[in-house]
């Protein structure tokens, strides 16, 4: 194996690309343009289960990327920077979105009940 093919499989840091795309997703997810309308997709239990673990691998791989970024001196230490910021605004997103449909129901039940 030559000296170049070891560098290059050494500058990589691939917990930073799997960062990133798990917080694209989690952005995806959250947006509800996966399969359509704001309320009715993003609420859903599988939706919100699918933003929330996009978020968690973001925040998990993103530390790592960062970690194994400082040590070995590596690029991707801004991008999963970035992944784990997008990965607790996803977080955020689910929670809040959670607590307005809940009290949204509630609400109604008050009203109607």
């Amino acid at each position: 194996m030559s000296t170049t093919s070891q560098t290059a499989g050494r500058t990589r840091n691939k917990p930073a690309r799997v960062s990133a795309c798990a917080a694209f997703a989690g952005v995806v997810y959250a947006s509800g343009s996966v399969m359509g309308g704001w309320l009715t997709v993003t609420y859903s239990a599988a939706i919100l289960s699918l933003l929330i673990v996009c978020a968690l691998v973001a925040i998990v791989s993103g530390h790592i990327g960062r970690r194994r970024a400082k040590k070995h001196g590596v690029e991707g230490r801004w991008l999963s920077l970035a992944a784990i910021v997008v990965g607790w605004l996803c977080i955020l997103y689910a929670v809040v979105v959670n607590l307005l449909v809940m009290g949204l129901i509630a609400g109604l039940a008050v009203l109607f009940g």
